[in-house]
């Protein structure tokens, strides 16, 4: 018997359990960060051993098998019950109920037998030789995932669970509000793909090479030190590199921060854990380790490696959204251009599972159907609008839209055609960031340009001055470096003229 009460989102979803039990044998519960799937797992586990059924649970890495067994434990589950399949665990034995066990384990062993059931947690991960497990016995199975898109997954869940979505939580406090903020934008137009283990994402190594610069680095800090109102922050790298460069960036600053990776000893994890929750360590810069199974008070996410997964994007963010005490809202600080490519966490929203053996798709889109449809950034504050809002919420700015249509009657033809098209106030505040951008490189580069220049060039672009606009920075696109390469080149020549005609 447990000593907890399941939520009603939980209710709801051990009732789609059930109501699916005997048409299907594997299953999908698509539940989003902080709906409590190891409690909703820990509910059917005490139900099937109540039954005399054997379970089988897999955390996705090792590090979360002892938290998996002191979650159950905290929820009324018996130890006695309990197996550990890792190593020579003093509580391993077979023939116990409840089987726990990390993926990677389990790839190099033989799966358990009589196994009425099977859990695997964070089930967007693709591990082959269980997959294939999966497939070939005779055992139910139940995937628990707050991002199951990989194009995979209908090759093996015949049903997806959906009891609840990320904006519900977040409606009903379950889950914490948020603030959206792009700081810059790097330019990633000449940056490779390669195939992972999360979807088609960006090469690191370039990445690396990009995300890594002075500019960028001294962006992520300068903007925590100004907005971030020093709150508990996570703060995402693309390499151990990047993120030991942004340690020691913040550090400069006085601000205590700290690096995981994949590589830090578990014991010091938990350390460095535990110095955050005291308010000892300030911000923890890691490398693609707290992505699941920490559940920390985070205040703050940076978010500096670029990525074009909704899986990496969704569960990183899902870091910073989980509710607490005292806590209003989670600033997030997008230094990846991520938002403008992805959208919001709670916008991604899916139906139905992906089947890519077949080349068709299982699901469709509920937020993403359009570029239209994706938040768009406020060039005064930074701050990321929803799609479709007008006046910005936090400073109250202004778009300017011109008339794009005129009609022509000449020759007594009545004819519409497209008018040029006149430039927004947001294009034209962007342009000028770009152009302030590249004054500030050149003059780290001992080349400096006037601040005449910049009004120049905006001037030979826009036909006039710049006006109340300001001068925050944002990443020089390659767009406007190819228009200042021009210009230069334009007036390179005309000097040559000059020099014949004389």
């Amino acid at each position: 018997m447990l000593n907890i009460e399941p939520r009603d989102k939980q209710v709801v979803a051990l009732n789609m359990l059930r109501q699916a039990w005997n048409q299907h044998r594997t299953y999908m519960l698509y539940a989003p960060v902080g709906f409590g799937k190891t409690a909703v797992a820990a509910f059917i586990v005490s139900g099937m051993l109540s039954r005399g059924m054997r379970v089988l649970f897999i955390a996705p890495y090792t590090v979360l098998i002892d938290q998996t067994v002191q979650r159950f434990t905290e929820y009324g589950l018996d130890p006695y019950d309990m197996s550990i399949i890792w190593q020579n665990h003093p509580s391993f034995n077979p023939s116990k109920k409840l089987q726990i066990a990390s993926a990677d384990t389990l790839i190099r062993r033989d799966m358990p037998e009589d196994i009425d059931l099977i859990i695997y947690d964070e089930a967007h991960l693709r591990r082959v030789g269980l997959l294939k497990e999966f497939k070939e016995t005779n055992s139910r199975v139940l995937g628990l995932s707050g991002s199951p898109f990989s194009k995979w997954l209908g090759n093996y869940y015949e049903v997806m669970l959906k009891p609840a979505t990320m904006k519900e939580l977040i409606a009903v406090g379950d889950l914490s509000n948020y603030e959206f903020y792009a700081p810059v934008t790097p330019d990633l137009s000449n940056v490779k793909t390669q195939s992972t283990t999360l979807g088609v994402d960006y090469n690191e190594t370039d990445l690396d090479r990009i995300m890594c610069g002075s500019d960028l680095v001294g962006n992520v800090v300068q903007n925590w030190l100004e907005n971030g109102e020093d709150r508990a922050t996570i703060c995402f790298c693309v390499t151990v590199n990047h993120a030991n460069f942004v340690m020691l960036e913040f550090n400069k600053q006085g601000v205590p921060a700290e690096v995981m990776t994949a590589k830090t000893p578990h014991d010091e994890r938990q350390r460095i854990v535990k110095r955050f929750e005291m308010g000892i360590t300030k911000i923890i810069v890691n490398v693609g380790v707290l992505v699941a199974g920490f559940d920390s008070d985070v205040r703050c996410i940076i978010y500096a490696r670029p990525t074009k997964s909704e899986i990496r994007w969704i569960q990183c963010l899902g870091r910073g959204l989980r509710s607490a005490d005292g806590k209003d809202k989670c600033l997030i600080f997008d230094h990846s251009g991520t938002v403008h490519r992805l959208g919001f966490p709670d916008d991604i929203e899916y139906e139905f599972l992906f089947d890519s053996e077949t080349g068709m798709k299982k699901a469709m889109s509920v937020s993403k159907e359009s570029e239209e449809k994706l938040p768009k950034e406020c060039p005064s504050c930074k701050y990321i609008k929803p799609a479709g809002v007008y006046e910005c919420p936090k400073c109250g700015f202004k778009p300017v839209h011109a008339e794009n249509v005129e009609t022509d009657e000449s020759r007594g033809l009545r004819k519409i055609k497209a008018k040029k098209k006149e430039p927004t106030q947001e294009e034209k505040q962007r342009f000028w960031s770009e152009l302030k951008f590249y004054q500030k490189e050149r003059a780290m580069q001992g080349k400096p340009l006037s601040d005449g220049w910049c009004a120049n060039t905006y001037k030979s672009k826009f036909g006039v001055y710049p006006r109340g606009l300001n001068d925050s920075l944002v990443e020089t696109s390659p767009e406007t470096r190819n228009y200042i390469k021009h210009l230069f080149i334009k007036f390179a020549k005309s000097k040559g003229y000059k020099r014949k005609a004389a």
